[in-house]
């Protein structure tokens, strides 16, 4: 008989919850990919035949100006049906055929649909920034010994509000401005508590070669700081910290006897200690709390390759937050800069996939997509929306790889035809499908496959 008790109410109404929020993102990438194809087709005079979202049998439907539109059973992509998508003589010669139409406009209806996705995000943006998102304020946290910074006199809990008089409010404007001026001195006007007024301090960033995110070496300017990041904004469900009654708005002081400034602090205190019982000093509304915590033992890869135990807590931290809002014309400046920032670093992501910089594993499939959207789910709309944009500027620029069946093969395509003055053989144009078919199976299998290790590891 099946135990029932396994599957609690909560749980299902959370799984369900979870499905149906990344069915809709889903749901929503897709739209807007194929809505590019579409509008650009029947721009150019094309006549677009079906326009379905999901691929296998019709689930509903209907029929206007010619186009069926289609709701279908998986759900895992889309595709928009033109007429004459066969290169035979009838398509070639036949008016509103997707074979006789010029190849520049076959060139945009490919381009469309990655560029309508890269427009989304930039419109997700500019609606966000609009609205205000919270960013990294600047508190200072840790300073690190001997560093210009501690040299010059900066202490942690240090608001800094200009440099080289010009006002700074968020995290990430301080981080660019140092990282630009190796060697350069420049002036730090700061806040500090108990102190009567603004503190002047000069401080010299020292060039310093770091690793990026990508595995590639770059000199910058460094201070020897770090944000001071304490509260508590996300408590994992079923994680130890929810099990041991930590909250959200929770302020994290000290681990044992050890003081919390960051995450730099929280490594050595809390995250190195697996299966060993911490106690964990918060402030609550005010009130301080002791909360005992036993930090839940993984096994992962270190930056060398090497097996490492290391001790969950399932948290989220942030600095002290201040709202980045913008009028219309700011926020869609802001969506452009920021949408151009992430389809450079997804960019340069792929590039150090493809040479090895990066490592295969951290390619996922649906099921990592599945699983990260219902975390950020549990954090809020906001950053729902916000993943939403990034993973549309991910689909945009994935199927602009050369590869057949994707957008990228079939640009490929026409640009050899424009060099050629005729399209590619039939015979040619199948083989190349069918490696890129074998490619792309190829790559959801192995997508597929990290997805089940990182549940089962």
């Amino acid at each position: 008989m099946l135990e029932t008790s396994l599957f609690s109410l909560d749980a299902i109404a959370g799984f369900g919850l979870k499905m149906l929020v990344f069915l809709a993102g889903l749901a929503a990438l897709i739209f807007v990919h194929e809505l590019g194809h579409f509008l650009v087709a029947r721009k150019v005079g094309v006549v677009v035949e079906k326009f379905s979202l999901g691929f296998g049998p019709k689930i509903l439907g209907f029929k206007s100006g010619g186009t069926e539109y289609l709701i279908s059973a998986i759900p895992l992509g889309g595709y928009v049906k033109m007429k004459g998508e066969d290169y035979d003589e009838a398509s070639l010669q036949e008016e509103g055929t997707f074979a006789g139409a010029p190849v520049l406009s076959r060139m945009a209806i490919a381009f469309a649909g990655p560029l309508f996705n890269i427009l989304f995000a930039v419109l997700i943006y500019c609606v966000v920034y609009m609205v205000g998102v919270e960013t990294l304020g600047l508190v200072t946290g840790a300073i690190k010994e001997n560093s210009p910074a501690q040299v010059a006199g900066l202490q942690a809990g240090d608001r800094v509000v200009a440099i080289d008089g010009k006002e700074v409010r968020f995290w990430d404007d301080l981080q660019k401005i140092v990282h630009n001026a190796p060697g350069q001195a420049l002036n730090f006007k700061v806040e500090r508590k108990g102190a009567p007024g603004p503190l002047d301090f000069t401080i010299t960033p020292v060039s310093e070669e770091i690793t990026t995110l990508f595995g590639d070496k770059e000199n910058v300017g460094l201070i020897g700081i770090s944000p001071l990041v304490t509260h508590i904004t996300f408590v994992k469900e079923g994680s130890p910290a929810d099990r041991a009654g930590l909250k959200e708005g929770d302020r994290l002081l000290a681990v044992d006897d050890a003081p919390i400034l960051g995450w730099a602090e929280l490594k050595p205190a809390a995250v190195d200690k697996p299966g060993q019982e911490v106690t964990f000093r918060i402030d609550r509304n005010g009130e301080e709390i002791l909360v005992p915590l036993t930090p839940e033992s993984k096994v992962v890869e270190d930056e060398q390759g090497n097996k490492v135990e290391i001790g969950l807590i399932g948290i989220g931290m942030s600095g002290e937050m201040v709202l980045e809002q913008y009028g219309l014309f700011g926020g869609i400046w802001r969506g452009i800069v920021e949408t151009g920032r992430l389809t450079y670093m997804i960019g340069v992501s792929l590039k150090s996939l493809l040479v090895g910089s990066i490592s295969a594993d951290t390619i996922g499939g649906p099921i990592l997509i599945f699983q990260v959207y219902g975390e950020y789910a549990e954090q809020g709309l906001s950053e729902l929306i916000r993943l939403t944009a990034l993973l549309s500027i991910n689909l945009g620029l994935l199927n602009l790889l050369p590869i057949p069946v994707l957008d990228g093969g079939h640009i490929l395509f026409f640009l050899v035809e424009l060099i050629k003055g005729r399209p590619l053989s039939e015979k040619s144009r199948e083989r190349a499908q069918q490696v890129g078919l074998f490619m792309l199976i190829g790559l959801m299998i192995f997508a597929f496959y990290n997805d089940i290790m990182r549940i089962v590891g």
